[in-house]
């Protein structure tokens, strides 16, 4: 009897290995869609080393002074953009964007207090 169930358990075991016969697929991969940057990450973007301007932006409490410092490639090889962002008499805050497929990702606010 024991010579019998030899065969049934290793077919058991075995079937996890094979595809389904029924027919199951994984299901598509849906892109996840970009967010829009806010205004100054907008401008970041579209602006090399030098480029300043004041930016009314919700997002970093309102009107904001925005100066692109320049470009950098990250230590995992994107290519990146840093800024500062000052709301006199609130401290500087440095902004990195960096490039995310075709567009730009602002990558995680960090300073202590930032912008109010």
């Amino acid at each position: 009897m024991r010579i019998f169930l030899i065969p049934i358990a290793l077919s058991i075991v075995l079937s996890g290995c094979l595809a389904s016969p029924f027919g199951s697929t994984d299901a598509p991969e849906v892109p996840i869609p970009e967010t829009p940057l806010s205004p100054v990450p907008q401008f970041i973007s579209m602006n090399n080393a030098g480029a300043q301007a004041s930016i009314d932006d919700p997002a970093f409490g309102g009107v904001v002074d925005v100066m692109v410092e320049g470009s950098f490639t990250s230590a995992s090889g994107r290519d990146c953009r840093r800024a500062v962002v000052s709301q006199p008499p609130h401290e500087a805050e440095i902004v990195v964007l960096c490039r995310q497929g075709d567009g730009w990702e602002l990558m995680p606010r960090v300073w202590g207090r930032g912008l109010e």
